[in-house]
């Protein structure tokens, strides 16, 4: 049969009708709420699936306080709900059999003695029975039969009616229940009942007992996602102490119920149902662990074996409905997290009786502790907002508001670190809260900002008011950087009204010191001394612009202005800058619109509109000639982004001639009238001037006193002819010469038509760009224009013919101008003429010397160009030599590889100053060395300079001395050898002059190397030898003596030999004893 429980909307299979009948319940019972259960384990009646509300209204379920609980001496509770749901699931009452009702309260030894005398009587009939029997039948026979069987069948009786008594005792325990909360029962109502009927339930009726405990269990169990009371693992563990149920029989309850769990979590089809029965899992491991105890429930629900989950899940199960529970017992107390020590103390034995770990109890603590704060914030928000919308601002209330917030941390703080209160109890922090998860932490700022503002009103920032603030920023959960900025704000606004009054009511004006008054305020309001700047700053430049407003500065401007300085103790910095940002503004715009007319529009009445604006604004003469020279520099550049955007160097040119034009007509006027030349540079200037004409009266004196000696000594042709080299030498000015010929020319300016009228324009070097380009840009620049003046325009002529006319000298004058435009130097001027002069000098030197030859003609050639140039000796000369040395290179890269080289040749490279160690490779410097070496020892002359070839040529070929000796060692010890074995040979094959040769080089070597001895296995073709040289007359007997190893004894006798005229080794000496055919 198929029966239905009430709390989990579950199905149990009845295990047999048999247990059923055991139970003597009536399965078919209905009433329109109940289901009745009769599986052996359950007892009564339970809600229907969905009707868990039913019994509530059928007054079986209610809310009820508990007082106390009647437990023995060793059972605690495990928890200590304030509010228990009241349970009643045995609702139906079993009635007991007659034989049952009799037997109730008849003592044990009525029950033994009723039982004998009915198994006696039985047996007494039996024989009486017996004795009566037909006549045949053995008598004694009958008697026995009849006595066995009547007994036998009244001692069966008697056991059945015994057992109905026995199997009633767990009835007559479950009709005591109806009506009542099983939790009630106690153990002395179930020792009566054992008592009564003469039973131990615990032993023999543990199955009713478990059904028992089953449907209590049941029927207090929450259903899916409903939370656990709380008070269910106390109600579970007085009713199986009552019952004296054993803690391994309740298991099997408690693992019954997770298989049924278990089977509907595999049956349910939907994943919403799936999860309601994963969450109703871990209600029942969780309450588990509380009935059992967590070390006892591990051994004896060994849930991660029978229903493969993990330690983890188990774990999770414990976390997720211990704190469902820890919050619910924080919430039953009527403030949850005041801070009180008994309730914090008391919150932590709850969480140690529920296993909770501190991580999530800390967290739920901290949250409760949080939201608690976040109500108070939230009413100081509101009173701060509805005083912001009247026009008396009353912040009383959002002030007292945050006090309360500071005291609670206060009092929270004071708990934190103590073991035996609740974990997580400490400082508070609004910080993950509603309002930063809303985005109202703009609220908390305004709170922050109000409260800081009430605690420096009076004008003191104390220390307390200052730890205060930081503990509401730990609180409110606000950035270091966002307090700071709210704090410098508020301090700002407090500052300027304090200074604001002590202006007013003159007590700054009466300060004997301002500075010592400003620093004062600033210290008692905590207020940096920096930020104090920056407002005096501000002020200065609201009082500024409010005077700018006519565009103009009078004079009780300028006195107002200096006593607010004086009053903000600012300094003269600051007020540069402010009139520069301020005054600058209004000053650039008669400036830009000045400059914007260019070179054509420009007029003297822009010019004085400029002049007129910088004295309205009182600017000073280095600050205005700042903000014109930014201006022009932009004018500047915008010309040389032009010039670099054209194509051929003759537009570039133009665009570059037109910056001139606008630095002399526009620029340099306005610098005059901005800051007049002083008497001191007027003077300096006219005596320079003088000074110039003086030199060109001098030099012009001299000239003319050279032609009158010419034409005296010479005559008028000569002179004439003089005159015209002197004109051709002119013609032949280099072009820095031209410049500065040009440039002194016009050093009192040049004269030109302005608005109709001729004045004079004088070029200006104070703006420059300089800064505004590197110097390699602007010598580009330079170059560019230079070679502009040099190449001259060129003009068609007819047939087809064109021909090149030299620019004049105010092209030259507008490259010198351009120079000091581009901020350059006499020596970046030169040096960028040096650099053209030396290219085409270059240019000159490589066409003339293409046959890498210097005749006396290249080199007059060449000593013109560089005069016509205006490069100097040295210049010309490294140019030359550099070329020299690469036509050089070549030659005798190419008489190396071809073996043809010298070191008759290399001496002459030498002595031309040629770098050997740059033009030859240190490998063909070795190989040059080696071949010298080798013919110095093979030559034939028996010669060998042996400093010569270590010291002096090494030296020559820049090879190191030591390097170069190890050759010369390698080399002799090698030829020295050979040159024995060729004279030998030589000598045996008549050839005296070729033996005589070998032995010269044999000695060379020898010469070179002495130390290496050389030997020969023949003493008498030693002998041979030296009596050759000493016949050829050879010079160094001694050392050939030596070198053969010939005794003074062996020789005297050679020398006689050969002297006699018994030596000879020519090849005629044996012609006449050959036969002729």
């Amino acid at each position: 049969t198929t029966l239905s429980t009430s709390t989990c909307g579950t199905h149990l299979t009845c295990p047999s009708s048999e247990m059923a009948s055991k139970m003597q319940l009536q399965p078919k019972i209905r009433t329109s709420n109940t289901k009745i259960i009769s599986n052996g384990n359950h007892f009564g009646a339970c809600p229907l699936p969905g009707n868990r509300r039913s019994l509530s209204r059928a007054g079986t379920r209610r809310r009820a306080v508990i007082m106390s609980y009647d437990l023995g001496q060793d059972d605690v509770p495990i928890t200590a709900p304030k509010l228990q749901e009241e349970v009643k699931p045995f609702v139906m009452v079993s009635e007991p059999s007659a034989v049952a009702s009799f037997l109730k309260g008849v003592p044990s030894v009525g029950r033994m003695a009723g039982g004998l005398v009915l198994v006696a009587g039985a047996a007494a009939a039996g024989f009486t029975a017996g004795s009566k029997l037909p006549a045949g039948a053995p008598a004694t026979a009958g008697k026995v039969v009849g006595t066995v069987a009547l007994g036998a069948a009244a001692g069966a009786g008697a056991m059945a009616m015994d057992k109905q008594r026995k199997d009633h005792a767990p009835k007559e325990l479950s009709n005591s229940l109806v009506g009542r909360e099983p939790c009630s029962l106690q153990s002395s109502e179930v020792a009566a009942i054992n008592e009564e009927y003469g039973v131990d339930m615990s032993r023999e009726n543990v199955e009713q007992l478990q059904g028992m405990y089953h449907h209590y269990f049941d029927s207090l169990f929450p259903p899916g996602d409903v939370p656990l009371g709380g008070w269910e693992a106390d109600a579970l563990i007085k009713f199986k102490a009552a019952l004296g149920l054993e803690d391994a029989d309740a298991a099997k309850v408690h693992q019954e119920m997770g298989n049924r769990i278990f089977r509907m979590r595999a049956e349910m089809g939907k994943r919403s149902e799936e999860a309601l029965q994963k969450q109703a899992f871990q209600k029942l491991v969780f309450l588990s662990n509380l009935v059992f105890g967590e070390a006892k429930a591990r051994f004896l629900l060994p849930w991660k074996r029978w229903f493969k989950v993990s330690d983890a899940q188990v774990a999770l199960a414990v976390k997720q409905n211990g704190s469902v529970m820890y919050k619910k017992f924080l919430l039953s107390f009527q403030d949850p997290v005041a801070p009180d020590e008994a309730m914090l103390k008391e919150a932590r034995d709850y969480q140690l009786r529920i296993n909770l770990e501190d991580e999530p109890a800390a967290e739920i603590l901290k949250v409760m502790c949080r939201e608690r704060v976040e109500k108070v914030a939230e009413r100081a928000s509101e009173v701060l907002k509805s005083s912001g919308r009247t026009r008396a601002r009353d912040v009383a209330g959002a002030v007292a508001a945050v006090d309360e917030i500071l005291a609670y941390n206060k009092q929270m703080e004071s708990f934190a670190g103590r073991s035996e209160v609740a974990v997580g109890v400490g400082s508070v922090n609004m910080w993950g809260g509603i309002f930063h998860e809303e985005n109202k932490t703009s609220e908390l700022r305004d709170l922050y900002r109000m409260y800081l503002a009430e605690n420096i009103k009076d004008g003191l920032f104390t220390e307390e008011a200052e730890a205060k603030l930081s503990t509401l920023q730990k609180v409110f959960g606000l950035g270091t950087k966002e307090a700071e900025d709210v704090t410098i704000t508020v301090q700002t606004k407090a500052y300027r009204n304090h200074l604001r009054r002590a202006v007013q009511d003159g007590t700054l004006d009466a300060a004997e010191s301002k500075a010592a008054f400003l620093t004062e305020l600033c210290e008692r309001l905590r207020f940096p001394g920096e930020t104090a700047a920056s407002v005096h700053s501000e002020i200065y430049k609201q009082k500024l612009e409010s005077f700018l407003e006519k565009k103009s500065l009078t004079d009780k401007d300028e006195e107002e202005l200096l006593r607010l300085r004086v009053l903000l103790c600012i300094p003269e910095a600051t007020v540069t800058a402010a009139h520069r940002e301020r005054c600058g503004a209004i000053f650039r715009e008669t400036l830009e619109l000045a400059l914007s007319s260019g070179i054509d529009g420009f007029s003297s009445v822009l010019c004085d509109k400029v002049v007129k604006a910088a004295q309205d604004l009182r600017l000073d003469q280095d600050l205005a000639l700042e903000l014109l020279a930014a201006n022009c520099k932009k004018v500047f550049m915008s010309y040389i982004k032009l010039a670099k955007g054209k194509s051929t160097r003759l537009d570039q040119a133009k665009e570059l001639k037109k910056m001139v034009y606008f630095s002399n007509l526009v620029v340099s006027p306005l610098l005059d009238g901005i800051k007049p030349p002083t008497k001191e540079e007027i003077e300096a200037e006219k005596a320079q001037a003088e000074i110039a004409k003086i030199m060109e009266e001098a030099k012009a004196m001299a000239a003319k006193e050279e032609a009158e000696e010419a034409k005296a000594a010479e005559g008028d042709a000569k002179v004439e002819g003089d005159k015209k080299a002197e004109d051709e030498e002119g013609d032949k000015k280099d072009s820095l010469t031209k410049t500065t010929e040009a440039a002194d020319a016009m050093a009192s300016g040049e004269t030109m038509t302005i608005d109709g009228k001729t004045v004079k324009v004088k070029s200006q070097k104070k703006i420059t760009l300089a800064d505004q380009m590197e110097m390699r840009d602007r010598q580009d620049l330079y170059r560019n224009y230079l070679l502009y003046c040099m190449s001259g325009d060129s003009v068609d002529l007819p047939m087809g013919a064109s021909v090149v006319i030299e620019r004049d000298q105010t092209e030259f004058l507008r490259l010198s101008q351009l120079g000091d435009v581009l901020g350059l130097t006499q020596m970046d001027v030169a040096d960028v003429h040096k650099g053209l002069a030396e290219q085409a000098f270059r240019n000159n030197v490589q066409q003339v010397l293409a046959d890498g030859n210097m005749t006396k003609e290249k080199s007059e050639y060449l000593k013109d160009a560089q005069k016509q140039l205006g490069l100097p000796d040295d210049a010309a000369k490294v140019i030359i030599r550099g070329i020299m040395n690469s036509k050089l290179m070549g030659n005798v890269q190419a008489q190396v590889s071809q073996g043809k080289m010298t070191m008759a040749e290399v001496r002459n490279l030498a002595s031309q100053d040629v770098d050997m160690e740059s033009m030859l490779s240190l490998d063909m410097r070795n190989t040059l060395y080696r071949k010298e070496v080798e013919r110095m020892l093979t030559q034939g002359t028996g010669e060998f300079d042996r400093e010569e070839m270590t010291e002096t040529v090494p030296q020559l070929l820049k090879l190191d001395a030591k390097k170069a000796e190890a050759v010369v060692k390698e080399i002799s010890k090698e030829r020295k050898k050979d040159s024995l074995v060729s004279a030998v040979a030589q000598v045996r094959m008549k050839d005296a002059d070729a033996a005589l040769k070998s032995m010269n080089n044999l000695l060379a070597c020898h010469l070179a190397d002495p130390n290496t001895p050389v030997s020969w296995p023949v003493p008498e073709e030693l002998q041979d030898l030296y009596s050759l040289y000493v016949l050829k007359k050879g010079s160094k007997t001694d050392v050939l003596q030596g070198l053969l190893m010939i005794s003074d004894e062996t020789r005297n006798d050679l020398e006689s030999i050969v002297a006699a005229g018994n030596f000879s080794v020519d090849q005629e000496a044996g012609i006449e004893d050959e036969a002729l055919f």
